[in-house]
């Protein structure tokens, strides 16, 4: 493989579109300094996959496209194809000749190209892996290279043998695994802390454990004897019972005629009572009528005395009224008196104040005109003196003007000339600002819009970039909330298949007989517990569980010799009792018709039987537990149901409350711990859950890494979006201040070409008023002089006529000063008796104003009199009626009191009679009672055995009296209860919820016990692996330094034409961090350091050790860039000399500018700059060399 060409358009200074020919051995590339011949090896470094804008000499990767010159405008897309001959196959890609190409746009796109076709960046790295090309590796070589060898810090040189040894990509994996190693020591310290804890509990919960099922055996023994006892005790009282309800039903036959008697004659005596208490109401009734009369004839007199009173009060307030009108008219009469006299004072004021006004402006008008005429005297005296003063001085400045103003015109001409020519230049620079400001705003709105573009990108990426986040965020809290509910599915389901597996819950006797069935083939024909035969929805469960009550834990057998062997062997090893249902002895029992009738209420479900499914095996079992059992919505529905089937069934609500059949109720809270029915259906519904949640756990993890690899392009792109930005906003800033200062600069010259014109345009002005002055001055001098003799004339004149007028204005001022007192005087004098008489005028007023008022109220009293007059007359009319109606009552009242003495005597006589039929019902009545107190004790004995049952068992009693054994030593099974009860509390406290406790608790600690050992070999594991690491780079280290320092030795001798030179460790022992030494021994020199080499021999040691790694670590091809820069003209010649050997192996692009390097080259190009900032390139042969060089 080889390069066989480059093309390069708008690549930093290529503008134009260049290509450029390589040959397979050596092309040299040469040019000026700043010609951009190094632009050529930034183009191939670039369009392999080159990432940093600092490596590409840039501050930012926009940086790459041409950014115009003073001729030319900027591009916006820069673009590099490479293209390689693959005839070898060292390229795994079907094509003998390959192009790889890279685009990037002002706008931020980027595209990356293989044979034409769009890529990505790691499909351009996947093509050049491991065939010594790209990027990274030692294909492209700069200056950057010899001055790391240079570097007096031996462990940069390190980084270098680190790179030929391909140790790095092992560096950041042994960084991932320490990462890793330190998370996982951290989870290690964590689940130790709480392996710990569970330890210091376990041990204490074991104990209560094994207490625990110690008390729940004997409680299951206890329960079986209590429970036989009972069941025996409950058939005796029933049978007492049956007795006491016939002898009630007969004594209540009895009681019911001897009580219809004595209702009849009740009835009779309430009869009259009712008829007695209506005439007693109606009496009552009378009396308040009575009372009701007399009392609105005592309210008509009262207000006949009030309207008395009333109208004597309105008669003296009418004649008080009308006695202060009389005194309110007199002081209106006086009033206007005296106001007539004062009017005619004031007429007479008014009249002399007007004539002694007229007098007044008579006199200052006089006044006025004789100052007028004085200021002007004054004035014109004032004038003249000061024309005679000036005439001599202004003769003398005149001629003194006409001097100057001729000096004047001729300087001014001159400037004038001067003014045009400063004019004239800068009219040509404004029309060059101009031009620069047009440029500089196309420029910035340019850069504007591509920043308001990449702003806008930017902020959709930023939005993007927190929709990523936030949606990986949730799928994170989505996946631990999976996790979470899997962990506590999976631990469930191991508990409940570890009660499954030992039978938790079940009796001691259920429990040992159904190990030994599971344990040992002895006993055939056991088919299981109820609870496993069935499968109840769990919407039943709570129900289906209280109707069966222990019954669920029955054993159901295949015939009755089964069931006789089980209790064998219960008996033979004291295993405990259990009860079995033989399916040759068991019989279905079903609802009547009647029964039936009871499923049509409302909140009938149906038969417990027919909501549970079973195989048709077991139906006669289910049938005859279940058949007469009917489950209900609720309790209120259940008391319905077992109305309507007369008592006769079986009732259990879905929340488990219960109506017996007699009518007795059950309810309350149960002990949900010990769900026996639900366990099997929980594990499958658990074993379904934690399968389905584990398949969701996948897709989310797999869905998690995808947003993660989303979220990871999206930083990546909002990262290279904000240096795009701020490149554009300081590129903007910049150019912004450019265009202000441009700006300014162009109102600066406008204004001083104003300015120009103006003054321009001043001085013509000048000029032209000097010319027209000069003239006014000679006419001025020469009226001057006649003027002086007038002026001495006019002065004497006007003299003579100020003192006559001062005279006659000092006569006048006392005038006027004597009449200005005068006036004012009569003015106050009028304004005094004004204000009098307007007061009298108020008074006069208000005192109308109260005498109508007055009129006005007379007014009104003599209408309520009136009023009160007629409402007498009504009110004694009234009066007169009611006296009437009070003696109408009392007539009544007499005739009801007469008719309730009759109806007395009657009650009286119904009394007697019922007194003798009530003797003979309170006999029986005493007899009954005593029956009924019997049944009631009964009952409550009855009640109390069922409520024990119920709560200390969940037993009904027609499940166990159908199944009783009889008791022959009653003082027995009393014994054995309360030796039973002792052992129970000698246990107690007892934690029955300690099972369970300690089985979750086992579960945990031995599923953390396995966490905690993963993580131990997950920890041993990344030892190892980080162990391997070091162990592979310290290999790969060392064989690559062997191998350099052998190829260092030879090639230093070769470049040097003798000599020797090694390579060293600073420490053997740490092979991954030690640094690097050079000791050289150039022909005859001793042997030293690098650093105390001269200039030109470090320079060539450098080469020397860049040749040795190249030769270790081989590519097809090779660009160095200017490397042999730093060597002298002798020790140029010895690289161009080894280069020629090195490219019979490889190939090389050198970019030199010296002539030794350049005549060891096959094809020789050369960057030149002909127009500014724009690189251009031409192929030459030695022979035109020459002239290129000069």
């Amino acid at each position: 493989m080889f390069l066989k060409n480059i093309t390069i358009k708008g690549f930093k200074s290529f503008a134009n579109k260049v290509k450029v020919d390589f040959e397979p051995a050596i092309t040299g590339v040469i040019g000026p300094n700043g010609s951009g011949k190094s632009n050529i090896s930034d183009a191939i470094r670039w369009v392999l996959g080159e990432q940093s804008a600092k490596t590409l000499r840039g501050a930012k990767m926009e940086d790459v496209i041409f950014a115009g010159s003073s001729k030319r405008r900027a591009l916006g897309i820069a673009e590099v194809t490479l293209t390689l001959d693959n005839r070898d196959g060292s390229l795994p890609i079907e094509y003998k000749e390959v192009t790889v190409g890279r685009r990037v746009s002002r706008s931020g796109e980027s595209d990356y190209l293989i044979n034409n076709n769009q890529c990505r960046l790691k499909d351009i790295k996947e093509l050049f892996m491991d065939t010594g090309v790209g990027k990274d590796a030692y294909s492209i070589i700069g200056q950057g290279k010899v001055e790391t060898i240079l570097s007096e810090n031996s462990t940069d040189r390190r980084e270098l043998f680190e790179e030929a040894a391909g140790i790095s990509k092992h560096k950041s994996r042994k960084e991932e695994a320490e990462k890793k190693l330190e998370s996982t020591e951290q989870k290690l310290q964590r689940i130790e802390d709480i392996v710990r804890e569970i330890e210091r509990q376990v041990g204490p919960l074991e104990k209560e454990s094994k207490k625990a099922e110690e008390y729940i055996e004997y409680k299951s023994e206890l329960k079986e004897i209590e429970v036989n006892l009972l069941s025996n005790k409950y058939i005796k009282l029933e049978e007492q019972l049956d007795q006491d309800i016939a002898n009630k039903q007969r004594l209540s036959y009895q009681l019911t005629e001897s009580k219809a008697a004595v209702n009849e004659y009740d009835l009779r005596i309430d009869k009259e009572k009712e008829s007695l208490e209506d005439l007693s109401v109606s009496s009552d009734r009378q009396k308040d009528k009575i009372f009701e009369a007399k009392s609105n004839v005592e309210r008509i007199e009262n207000k006949l005395e009030l309207a008395r009173q009333q109208k004597s009060n309105l008669l003296d307030q009418g004649k008080r009224l009308r006695d202060e009108i009389v005194k309110l008219e007199d002081k209106i009469e006086f009033f206007r008196e005296e106001i007539n006299n004062k009017d005619e004072k004031r007429r007479n004021l008014l009249e002399t104040i007007n004539e002694q006004s007229l007098l007044l402006d008579e006199k200052e008008e006089e006044l006025s005109s004789i100052s007028i005429k004085l200021e002007e005297k004054l004035n014109i005296k004032k004038e003249f003196q000061d024309n005679q003063l000036n005439q001599i001085n202004k003769i003398n400045k005149q001629k003194h003007e006409l001097e100057t103003a001729n000096r004047e015109i001729e300087r001014h001409k001159k400037e004038i000339a001067k003014l045009e020519d400063s004019k004239r230049d800068l009219k040509v620079e404004l029309d060059e600002i101009q031009r620069e400001k047009k440029l500089k705003k196309e420029k910035l709105t340019e850069i504007k819009l591509n920043l308001q573009e990449n702003k806008e990108k930017a902020e959709e990426e930023k939005l993007n970039n927190n929709k990523l986040q936030e949606e990986l965020n949730n799928l994170r809290d989505e996946y631990d909330d999976f996790k979470d509910r899997v962990k506590s599915k999976e631990s469930r389901l191991k508990v409940l298949e570890g009660m499954e597996e030992n039978y938790q819950g079940y009796y001691r006797g259920v429990k040992n007989l159904l190990k030994y069935v599971k344990e040992s083939n002895q006993l055939q024909g056991v088919c299981g517990v109820l609870a496993e035969l069935i499968n109840t929805p769990k919407d039943y469960e709570t129900a289906i569980e209280v109707a069966l009550g222990s019954a669920l834990q029955n054993i159901v057998v295949e015939d009755d010799r089964v069931g006789k062997k089980a209790i064998s062997y219960l008996k033979k090893n004291r295993g405990g009792r259990a009860t079995f249902l033989p399916l040759n002895l068991v019989s279905s029992r079903y609802l009547n018709s009647r029964e039936k009738d009871a499923l049509d209420i409302n909140g009938a479900i149906g038969v417990a039987r027919d909501l549970v499914s079973f195989s048709d095996k077991y139906k006669a079992v289910v049938d005859n537990l279940l058949g007469r059992v009917i489950i209900a919505k609720d309790i209120d529905a259940a008391v319905k149901i077992s109305k309507a089937a007369d008592k006769r069934v079986k009732v259990v609500s879905l929340d488990g409350d219960v109506v017996n059949p007699g009518g007795s109720m059950t309810g309350g809270s149960r002990n949900q711990n010990n769900n026996i029915l639900g366990r099997s259906r929980e594990i499958e519904d658990l074993s379904k859950e934690v399968k389905e949640l584990n398949i969701k756990l996948s897709r989310l993890e797999k869905k998690g890494i995808e947003k993660k690899e989303n979220l990871v392009k999206s930083e990546d792109s909002l990262t290279e979006l904000n240096k795009r930005i701020h490149s554009l906003e300081i590129e903007a800033t910049n150019y912004s201040k450019d265009y202000q200062q441009v700006s300014r600069d162009l109102i600066r010259l406008k204004d001083e070409i104003n300015n120009r014109d103006n003054e321009l345009e001043e001085l013509k002005v000048s000029i032209s008023s000097l010319r027209d002055k000069i003239k006014v001055l000679t006419q001025s001098l020469d009226d001057l002089t006649d003027d002086d003799s007038n002026i001495k004339d006019v002065i004497f004149k006007v003299e003579e006529d100020i003192k006559s007028l001062e005279s006659k204005k000092e006569g006048l001022s006392k005038e006027i000063t004597d009449l200005k007192v005068r006036i004012a005087s009569l003015k106050q004098e009028k304004e005094n008796i004004s204000e009098e008489i307007h007061s009298k005028e108020k008074s006069i007023t208000d005192a109308e104003n109260e005498i109508k008022n007055k009129e006005e109220e007379i007014t009104r009293f003599k209408q309520k009199v009136d009023s009160l007059d007629s409402k007498q007359d009504e009110l004694l009319k009234e009066k007169e009626e009611m006296s009437q109606k009070v003696i109408k009552l009392k007539e009544d009242l007499d005739n009801f009191r007469t008719e309730s003495k009759k109806i007395k005597a009657k009650i009286d006589e119904y009394q007697k009679e019922s007194k003798d039929i009530r003797s003979k019902y309170e006999k029986v009545q005493e007899e009954y009672n005593k029956i009924k107190v019997d049944l009631a004790q009964l009952q409550v004995k009855l009640e109390n055995i069922e409520n024990r049952l119920q709560e200390e068992y969940e037993l009904e009693v027609y499940e166990i009296t159908s199944e009783v054994e009889g008791i022959k030593d009653y003082d027995k099974a009393e014994k054995t209860i309360t030796e039973l009860k002792r052992s129970m509390k000698r246990l107690e406290p007892v934690n029955l919820g300690a099972i369970e406790e300690y089985e979750t608790l086992s579960q945990r600690f031995n599923f953390l016990k396995e966490q905690h050992q993963d993580l131990v070999e997950s920890k041993e594991s990344l030892e190892e692996v980080i162990g391997e690491i070091e162990e592979e780079m310290k290999e790969k280290f060392i064989t690559t330094f062997k191998q350099v320092k052998v190829e260092f030795e030879k090639i230093f001798t070769d470049l040097f034409e003798g000599g020797q030179a090694e390579l060293n460790l600073e420490d053997e022992e740490d092979l991954l961090t030690t640094g690097i030494e050079i000791n050289a021994q150039p022909p005859g020199k001793k042997l030293q350091k690098l650093s105390l080499m001269s200039g030109g021999e470090k320079a060539l040691t450098a080469t020397a050790l860049i040749f040795s790694l190249l030769k270790v670590n081989p590519s097809p091809f090779y660009v160095l860039d200017e490397l042999d820069a730093p060597l002298d003209d002798a020790n140029v010649n010895r690289f161009a000399e080894y280069l020629r050997r090195l490219s019979e192996m490889a190939q090389f692009i050198v970019i030199t500018h010296r002539k030794g390097t350049m005549a060891a080259v096959n094809a020789l190009y050369g960057v030149t700059m002909q127009e500014s900032g724009v690189s251009q390139l031409v192929s030459l042969n030695m022979e035109e060399l020459e002239e290129y060089e000069e």
